[in-house]
This record gives C-alpha cells, structure tokens and sequence, in this order.
C-alpha cells in the first residue's frame, strides 16, 4: 500500500463517510440480517413515500458514521458474488476475490477493533450458513468477505495483533 503523506496538504473540511445509501428489495429481511448476525443497530423504518420506499439506517458501530441507508424496492436487482465466495472456500487462491462483479458497487468494508472480534464474527456467520472467504493478510491489516442476505460483499477488516 502507497503511503501518502498529509503534510502541506491544505485542510478540506472532509470528516470521513457519513453513510453509504443501498437498496434492497427486503428491508425487514435485512434489518433482521444486520442486527441478529451482525450485531448492528438499525434505526426505526421510515415510511414509505410516493418518490421512495422504506427504508432506515444501520450503524455499525460506536462511530459518528452513520453506517448503511438501506432503502426498500422491490423491484431491486443486486449483483451476487455467493458462487466466487464458494469457490473462494474451495481454493483461496482462486483468482474470484481480485474480479470486480458488474454494476458500481464492489464491497462494503467495516472495522472491527481486534483479531479476536473478527473471529468471533466468523464463527457467527459459519453458524449462520453465510458465505465467507478464509482469512487474508493485507499489509497491516487482516479482512475476510462474506455476503449479507441481499448477496452484497462485505468485508470485516481489523488491525493485525
């Protein structure tokens, strides 16, 4: 990783992501995935409208980020990468992990704070059912990807012990 130094670079007022906006075409099946496997906090749903559906933030987190603003519509098509995943399983040295699937969105990636709790997350979505990659070693950090119930790629990353 290319390390970029930040002296002499002028202040832009940016504070990090406030929230990522996805779409999914069950928010209470997602709500349900984030907070029972994941241990995130939604917010209440809000109402549907005539220009938008349902739809409430997930936090992931003790952070000012505000997490994932998930609106519902059914009519949502979600680009899914649970066979690569599979393969991944299989051979973890597969070239899958390094394709891009079609459309913008690649992964979510979220912090975790230890080795320990990236583990236990692991042993929670194995318990689950949910496809996973095995462990990675990215420089200082480690991460595995793993599918939330729409087929969105997440990745839990965490500083190595």
């Amino acid at each position: 990783m290319t390390e970029h130094p930040q002296a002499g670079v002028p202040d832009s007022g940016w504070q990090g992501i406030h929230h990522i906006a996805l779409v999914t075409p069950d928010l209470d099946a997602t709500v349900t995935f984030y907070e029972n496997v994941l241990g995130m906090q939604a917010t209440p749903v809000y109402p549907a409208t005539a220009q938008r559906g349902r739809h409430c933030f997930v936090k992931p987190g003790d952070t000012e980020c505000w997490g994932i603003h998930f609106f519902e519509n059914p009519d949502a098509r979600i680009f899914e990468s649970a066979d690569a995943l599979r393969r991944l399983s299989a051979n973890p040295q597969a070239a899958d992990l390094y394709r891009f699937l079609p459309g913008a969105l690649q992964h979510v990636a979220f912090a975790m704070r230890s080795e320990q709790d990236g583990l236990a997350l692991r042993r929670k979505l194995a318990s689950h059912g949910v496809v996973m990659t095995d462990l990675y070693d990215q420089g200082r950090l480690r991460n595995f990807i793993f599918i939330d119930n729409n087929g969105i790629q997440l990745e839990a990353a965490w500083p190595k012990p």
